[in-house]
């Protein structure tokens, strides 16, 4: 039966990715690519995986608000912020070395190698990274940190990996090492203080972490706006459209959070809590 159900499924899934990678490439090229068939590579696993992502936030928040005690994760997260920094560091460090090596510039159009992507190996590394990250909200919601889980971060986590199954897809070469460097920059900063802040409460550079996101944004933006305008060869054009619709979602949702934990005045009864 169960088998039967994945097949059923996986029929379905392999028509949807056809659509999805032929309007989102339309000459086709993605079919050069090395790396389709890796683990994780096809539409019938990224889907399958952002369906048990949404069924675990909806379920699992309805379940830990039934009365179920909170989950100590403080040892799990112990190894796992650092394993990210490691992670996240290398990433950015391995695109920058890979960049500088075959001549990229910081700006685009870079060479986009079909059948050889320069940038092949660390991008998948990075779209499976994403997966890892969805530990940020298993942590959240076993530990029953309600405010955390905010429409901002499961948004952010199901979006950032939906969008990558595409570049990894279509994208998977040039100008693509730049959101790998500036994500996996940030990304490394913000697990050191997910990692510092398990050992202490008051962190001084804790909104320089969300401003320092915001730059990161507004680089992105730079960089999508300039790939649409040039028209990049072999880049598949509707990507940097997507791209940039996408990040400026995000700039806009991490602005409206800085301004509110940073900006905004604080309610009469908040300080009273304080006092």
């Amino acid at each position: 039966m169960a088998t039967e159900l994945w097949s059923s499924y996986k029929q379905w899934a392999d028509v949807q990715e056809t659509r999805l990678l032929d309007w989102a490439d339309p000459s086709g090229q993605y079919k050069l690519s090395p790396m389709q068939n890796l683990p994780g590579a096809d539409f019938a696993t990224a889907f399958a995986i952002c369906v048990v992502y949404v069924a675990f936030v909806v379920i699992g928040t309805l379940v830990m608000k039934a009365g179920v005690p909170a989950i100590k994760t403080s040892p799990l997260q112990f190894i796992y912020n650092p394993l990210q920094v490691v992670l996240c560091s290398y990433m950015c460090m391995e695109a920058g070395i890979l960049a500088y090596r075959n001549g990229y510039s910081a700006t685009p159009c870079n060479p986009f190698n079909a059948e050889s992507p320069v940038m092949g190996n660390v991008l998948y590394m990075f779209y499976l990274s994403k997966i890892l990250d969805f530990f940020d909200t298993i942590f959240i919601i076993l530990g029953k940190k309600w405010k955390q889980l905010s429409f901002l971060h499961v948004y952010h986590h199901l979006t950032i990996f939906s969008v990558y199954f595409m570049n990894f897809r279509v994208a998977y070469d040039g100008d693509i090492y730049a959101t790998i460097i500036l994500n996996g920059f940030i990304h490394t900063i913000m697990y050191m203080y997910y990692f510092v802040s398990a050992h202490t409460r008051d962190i001084w550079w804790k909104k320089y972490l969300t401003a320092m996101q915001l730059i990161q944004f507004v680089t992105m933006n730079v960089q999508g706006y300039l790939m649409v305008s040039r028209s990049c060869e072999n880049f598949p054009p509707k990507v940097p459209v997507i791209y940039l619709v996408y990040i400026q979602s995000l700039f806009w949702l991490f602005m409206n959070f800085f301004i509110k934990s940073y900006c905004s005045k604080p309610r009469k009864s908040d300080k009273k809590k304080t006092q």
